[in-house]
């Protein structure tokens, strides 16, 4: 006959495991949520960059005027 220990063993690796599992699902939420977060950042950030260099490179320029002769 199979001792208690022999019969619990597996309910308590179960019981870690779920426990192991709903603490890695809230690293990733948190994980997620920052990336999302520094994504939003960046994307303002380059086109905030390529805005500013676009009218730099428009304002430089010389402006020529169509005329039609």
């Amino acid at each position: 006959m199979p001792s208690l220990r022999e019969l619990l063993s597996p309910r308590v690796r179960l019981l870690e495991q779920e426990r192991r599992i709903r603490q890695l699902e809230q690293d990733l939420q948190q994980v997620e949520a920052q990336n999302t977060s520094m994504r939003e950042g960046m994307r303002r950030c380059v086109s905030c960059e390529y805005r500013l260099d676009f009218k730099n490179r428009h304002l430089a320029a010389p402006i020529k005027i169509a005329t039609n002769r």
